[in-house]
């Protein structure tokens, strides 16, 4: 079977530039008329019924060895084996960020709803960096807070309050440092070292719950009485301080609240 350039257009529904640049690139190998005209053969439309296959895989022209026609099984596999680990990656990527979706779907969802109840669970290794009690220069800490800022979605604000504090009077307010978390494996993800002033928790079992507070450096110890309470009740002693995800910050601050999911390391 042989077909003229407007037959194997109509056959494959390529245009004729995209033909005549294939052509080129030596993915088809016409059959020269004594008038001139290319006549293309059946191996020529199983070329680029390949092509089309593997283009369906990302995989570029330009990417295979050598012109089309010339390129070995092998070098085909190579290539595909490359888009194999590419695509896995991506879906690794998109698996990480819908976990980080559901989490914060999660937490807004019962800011949404006021939820407030002491639950156990466990607190992931995180590096932190507090700027607003850092003793460091501060040119080091906005270099590392700029670092960490790309990183987003891993990073998010952090407060962090005293154990302590859940044994002060009532309505004494709360010695809060604010900063900036990433989580561990995003540290070592972005291939972050660790350097002062950061600070590393480990993992470990914590109390969770949900706070809502009109000011981060106005929270009352009595927002900390439940976790006192849930101590005592079941005979559990606090490890470390307080440490707080800022899920939701208020655009309007007057009329609105920030609500925290604050944890406390337990052993």
């Amino acid at each position: 079977m042989k077909l003229s350039i407007g037959e194997l257009e109509k056959l494959t529904g390529m245009n004729r530039t995209a033909l005549r640049y294939y052509d080129a690139e030596g993915v088809l190998d016409p059959e020269r008329q004594e008038n001139g005209y290319r006549m293309y053969s059946e191996e020529d439309v199983m070329s680029l019924v390949q092509l089309k296959q593997l283009s369906a895989f990302g995989v570029e022209l330009s990417e295979l060895p050598g012109t089309r026609r010339s390129t070995d099984v092998r070098d085909v596999h190579r290539v595909l084996v490359g888009k194999e680990q590419s695509i896995e990656q991506e879906i690794e990527e998109l698996y990480q960020k819908l976990s980080r979706l559901r989490l914060h779907v999660n937490a807004f969802g019962a800011c949404a709803s006021g939820e407030t109840r002491i639950e156990e669970g466990r607190m992931v290794g995180a590096y932190r960096l507090y700027y607003s009690s850092a003793q460091a220069d501060s040119s080091k800490v906005s270099r590392i807070f700029k670092r960490w800022m790309n990183a987003v979605p891993d990073t998010y604000s952090v407060v962090r309050i005293p154990a302590r504090a859940m044994d002060m009077p009532p309505e004494t307010l709360c010695p809060v440092d604010t900063g900036i978390g990433l989580l561990s494996g995003a540290f070592h993800r972005i291939q972050e070292t660790y350097e002062e002033p950061m600070e590393y928790t480990p993992p470990c079992k914590c109390l969770h719950a949900m706070i809502t507070v009109k000011h981060l450096n106005q929270i009352p110890s009595s927002t900390l009485a439940p976790f006192r309470r849930y101590l005592d009740q079941h005979g559990l002693i606090a490890l470390g301080d307080f440490y707080g995800w800022v899920v939701y910050s208020p655009a309007n601050h007057q009329s609105d609240a920030f609500h925290i999911s604050i944890r406390l390391g337990i052993n």
